[in-house]
């Protein structure tokens, strides 16, 4: 770890915030989130992944996955 507070080099990006996730229902959501992107044909961005859970959380009306949402793009805020 930087001394800086800033992750290394290898760990920036949508790959290190994917390793961030570690709760089973974050990463099944993010998992059909980042599929649903692919099946798009788009590129795997964190601006289309972002834009996903936004568009996911203003949809839902299940509170869990509304929670989990949220704690999912304060992660991809919080580089």
């Amino acid at each position: 770890m930087r001394q800086d507070g800033l992750p290394p080099v290898k760990d920036a990006g949508l790959s290190g915030y994917f390793s961030q996730v570690t709760h089973p229902c974050q990463i099944a959501l993010l998992g059909r989130i980042t599929v649903e992107i692919l099946r798009q044909e788009r590129r795997l961005t964190r601006t289309a992944v972002c834009l996903k859970m936004i568009a996911r959380l203003d949809a839902t009306s299940d509170e869990t996955e509304a929670a989990h949402l949220m704690v999912l793009l304060r992660m991809l805020f919080n580089r």
